[in-house]
C-alpha cells in the first residue's frame, strides 16, 4: 500500500559529517549528457508517439483500443525526463526508463517493459554487452510475464529482432521485427493479454508487435543512410 515511514535519531557531529560527505552513488546518478543516445531516445518516443492513433485503432479490434495511449503515454514520460536522465551510462539510463515505464504507463504493459528495461540493467551493470543485456532483460519479462513466440504478443517482434541484434546488427533486427509483426496476423489465435478472450483469428497485427517494429525502425532510420 503507499504510506511512508519517518524516522527521528539525534544528529550528533559524526553522523552529521556523513551525511554531508560527497559520495559517488552507484543507481542514484545525475543528469549527464550524450547527444547520439538522447537523439536515438527522442526518435523512438517521438515515432510512438505519432502512432498512437493507429494503436488504437488495432487494439480496438482485438483488444480494449487503448495500446496506443497506454504506449504514448510511456513514451511522453521517457522524452519529459531525457534532460534529466544520466545519459553518459547507459546502464543507469536503462533503468531509470523502467523505473519512469513501470510509475507512468500503467496496465501489465508497463509492467513488463519496467521490468524488461531494469533486468537489462542489472545485466549491463554486471559486464554483459548492450545486445546481451537486452535479451536478458527479455528473459526476466518472458518469465514474469509468461508470453513466447506463437502467442500473438510484442514478444514476437521483440524476440526475434533482439537475437538479430545480437548476431546481425540493428538492421537486421529491424526486419526481423517487422516479420514477426507481420507473422502475429496470421497466428490463429492470441495466448496472452487480452486478444486471448477472443476465440477466432483476427487478421491483423498484434498492437504491441507492431509498436515494436516502428520503434526499431525508427532508430534504422535515424542511424543508417537512406
Amino acid at each position: 500500500m503507499n504510506g511512508f515511514s519517518l524516522s527521528l535519531i539525534r544528529l550528533e557531529a559524526e553522523r552529521e559529517a556523513a551525511l554531508l560527505a560527497p559520495v559517488g552513488p552507484h543507481a542514484w546518478l545525475p543528469a549527464s549528457r550524450d547527444a547520439g543516445a538522447e537523439r536515438l531516445i527522442a526518435a523512438v518516443c517521438e515515432k510512438l508517439i505519432s502512432l498512437e492513433e493507429a494503436l488504437n485503432d488495432l487494439d480496438a479490434k482485438a483488444g480494449d483500443g487503448d495500446t496506443g495511449s497506454t504506449v504514448a503515454t510511456g513514451a511522453r514520460s521517457v522524452l519529459d525526463r531525457v534532460d534529466t536522465l544520466p545519459l553518459a551510462h547507459q546502464a543507469a539510463t536503462l533503468a531509470t526508463i523502467g523505473d519512469t515505464l513501470g510509475t507512468s504507463m500503467g496496465g501489465s504493459s508497463g509492467v513488463l517493459l519496467s521490468i524488461f528495461f531494469t533486468a537489462a540493467a542489472q545485466s549491463l551493470n554486471g559486464g554483459a554487452p548492450l545486445s546481451k543485456a537486452l535479451l536478458a532483460g527479455l528473459d526476466r519479462m518472458t518469465f514474469y510475464g509468461g508470453a513466447k513466440l506463437g502467442d500473438r504478443t510484442m514478444v514476437d517482434a521483440l524476440e526475434p529482432a533482439l537475437k538479430a541484434l545480437d548476431t546481425n546488427g540493428l538492421e537486421a533486427a529491424a526486419s526481423a521485427a517487422r516479420r514477426g509483426a507481420q507473422a502475429t496476423a496470421a497466428m490463429p489465435k492470441a495466448k496472452a493479454g487480452r486478444s486471448a478472450y477472443i476465440g477466432r483469428q483476427l487478421d491483423i497485427a498484434d498492437p504491441g508487435a507492431f509498436a515494436v517494429a516502428e520503434a526499431f525502425a525508427a532508430m534504422v532510420a535515424m542511424f543508417v543512410p537512406a
